[in-house]
């Protein structure tokens, strides 16, 4: 099942060789842990650079969005099995 969302979510990132990973993120009150960056991408809005995560865990996709400005992390994808 594929959702799109604007669901604001608490990310714990690593720094790691100049690059920001994802490693769990929290929604509706439960935790996901990150097993695999799939992509990551930036794209412009307006003078703003927003960065884009693909993300996954064991059984779900996730697309999250950061704003570097504000730090603001939203989940704004979601596809599931079944």
């Amino acid at each position: 099942m594929h959702q799109m969302l604007h669901d604001p979510v608490d990310v714990i990132v690593s720094f790691t060789d100049n690059r920001v990973l994802p490693r769990r993120l929290r929604w509706n009150n439960r935790d996901y842990p990150i097993e695999r960056v799939n992509l990551v991408h930036s794209a412009r809005e307006g003078t703003k650079r927003i960065f884009y995560f693909s993300v996954s865990d064991a059984a779900n996709y996730f697309k999250l969005r950061l704003d570097p400005e504000y730090l603001e992390w939203h989940l704004v994808e979601l596809y599931t099995e079944g």
